[in-house]
């Protein structure tokens, strides 16, 4: 048995070079065209377009990339079909254009579904007036990467679709087509890019406290979070992309709030208890709500509340679980889902900016504003995941408009549309995952539903950890019986991937966390075990590792007990 007794038999490979010190270390000796702050999706984004157009640029994360907003989406890549109601047309047209992009540079990551939207007799939208938004939806798709028209069904072909959805008073429905996303690794793919486009990424470093040149910002006060060490990093020009923390960076330089948050809340159920087969839209009171199958697991959401509260501590509650249960029995009434039902979920903080008025949540524009105030300094809020390449190009045209001639930057053109991003550069990927899947299964042994999963985790990356294992074949083995996710996939977030802890493995890398029913736990000692051997984690470390990833699936489900003891103490 060899838990806690895994050794490399060769030293860490670095995808980036220079170890996390060295990066750290970096941060400290340059002054920097750009310095972002944030790892989210945005920041990752912005540290990818400005490397590629040749600024120098630092990014640093204060806990994993993608942990706050950008692994807490719906994780939909698509173009808004409920703002056409609010008559924002270019909003829609720009994300159903990005959607295009994100399915050509990041194909492993982004894929085509089905979205089917039942109609129900005394429904908030009649058919016809879905029928003229999914038209004008297909119409504005032809702008950026048109992967499907929408058909209308009849009842029985919805039931045919569904067989669970509730018949009562079902007319029928449409069929239309979106993307699904893995958000977490599509934003630490851009990261990667960034890093080999020459950016310097570290993920647990806080800025403590922005620096000043006269009134300018000039760069940040930081901390490492792991390692405890404190410095400061020089730029020319400072970038907040920290999402729902933007006002509080905004506060240290004295400048007004430009947010107003908003909580959604995912739960993720048995699939089988849904019968779900393809992705539902569940209309309830003017929104829209999804059901979406993610392997033997189905994820609901969202929620849409005011939430001005710290964005670290947002979790589910009662109020949210009872809302999003109440949608999926609605809809799917032979479920009977209940709180102690709930496998899993995700609270996030949508930044979204604050518009004059008081509308309802929902209501609020999802388009992104960039501020410069004060000097040297740029705050960038709002969006969404679709957008994401978008708003760092907006941003950057700015930047480079306001700030070039000032420091005679050359820089090349905006080139994130046509630039694959990490493991994204493949022309037919269908084709591409079966043929790269069947030689793993046959010429590897990795067992065939491992070997997709593989493929379309990491598009042509999955080589490298080809070479991670190359000299333990052991490492193909699943981190546990029946667990989808390899040993080897452990060993390759540590060292190429900046898993810094358990939980960044098992939530972030691989989706352990979220989607399998016992939260990966039968393989989180064995994963401990090999992200140790290369982090350099001895026995103490490795249980650590393990108890606070207990602690943090506690976390995520404490709604649960609240939500099934509420009854009782209110009798």
């Amino acid at each position: 048995h060899r838990m806690f007794g895994f050794r490399r038999k060769t030293a860490p490979v670095s995808f980036s070079g220079p170890t996390r010190n060295e990066r750290i270390a970096r941060l400290g000796k340059e002054t920097f065209d750009l310095l972002i702050i944030g790892g989210g999706i945005t920041g990752a984004a912005i540290a990818r377009d400005a490397a590629l157009r040749g600024l120098s640029v630092a990014l640093i994360e204060k806990e994993d990339f993608a942990s706050g907003t950008s692994s807490r989406s719906s994780k939909l890549v698509h173009g808004g079909l409920r703002y056409l109601k609010g008559r924002h047309v270019r909003l829609v047209r720009e994300s159903l254009r990005e959607r295009g992009v994100l399915l050509k540079i990041a194909p492993h990551l982004v894929e085509p579904a089905p979205f089917y939207l039942p109609v129900y007799a005394g429904g908030h939208d009649g058919r016809l007036k879905l029928r003229l938004g999914l038209t004008a939806y297909d119409l504005l798709a032809g702008f950026g990467g048109d992967i499907g028209r929408h058909t209308v069904l009849s009842r029985e072909q919805m039931l045919e679709a569904e067989p669970l959805l509730h018949p009562e008073g079902l007319q029928g429905g449409f069929r239309y087509f979106d993307c699904v996303a893995n958000d977490a690794r599509l934003t630490l793919m851009t990261v990667r890019s960034a890093i080999e486009d020459g950016a310097v990424a570290v993920n647990y470093v806080e800025a403590m406290g922005l620096r000043r040149d006269g009134e300018r910002v000039s760069g940040v006060a930081f901390r490492d979070t792991l390692g405890g060490k404190t410095g400061a990093v020089g730029a020319r020009v400072v970038v907040n992309a920290t999402g729902p923390w933007a006002d509080r960076l905004r506060e240290m330089v004295g400048v007004s709030r430009m947010l107003c948050p908003t909580k959604g809340v995912h739960l993720v159920l048995s699939r089988a208890r849904l019968g779900l087969s393809s992705i539902v839209v569940i209309p309830r009171g003017g929104r829209m709500l999804f059901a979406v199958p993610c392997g033997d697991s189905a994820y609901v959401g969202t929620t849409d509340t005011y939430y001005d509260d710290d964005p670290g501590a947002v979790a589910i509650d009662a109020a949210d679980a009872s809302y999003v249960l109440d949608a999926v029995n609605a809809l799917f009434p032979s479920a009977r889902a209940t709180a102690a039902d709930v496998v899993a979920g995700w609270a996030g903080v949508r930044p979204l900016v604050a518009s004059e008025g008081q509308p309802l949540p929902s209501d609020v524009s999802r388009d992104f504003e960039i501020d410069a105030n004060p000097d040297g300094f740029y705050s960038i809020a709002g969006g969404k995941l679709t957008t994401c390449r978008a708003m760092a190009e907006a941003l950057l045209n700015r930047v480079i408009a306001q700030e070039g001639p000032r420091f005679g930057w050359q820089t090349k053109p905006c080139r994130t549309a046509e630039t694959p991003i990490c493991g994204g550069n493949i022309e037919g990927f269908d084709r591409y995952a079966l043929s790269a899947a069947n030689t793993l299964a046959g010429g590897w042994g990795v067992p065939v539903e491992a070997a997709q999963r593989l493929v379309k985790t990491y598009g042509t990356e999955h080589v490298r950890l080809l070479g991670c294992a190359r000299s333990d074949a052991t490492l193909f083995r699943p981190l546990a019986e029946g667990c989808p996710v390899l040993r080897v996939e452990a060993v390759y977030a540590a060292e190429q991937e900046m898993a810094l802890t358990l939980q960044d493995f098992m939530e972030r890398r691989t989706e352990l966390m979220l989607f399998d029913p016992q939260h990966g736990f039968d393989g989180a000692d064995e994963a401990a075990n090999l992200m140790g051997g290369v982090l350099g984690w001895d026995r103490r470390e490795r249980q650590r590792q393990v108890s606070l990833y207990r602690e943090a699936v506690a976390r995520m489900t404490a709604f649960v007990k609240e939500s099934v003891a509420a009854p009782a103490e209110e009798g």
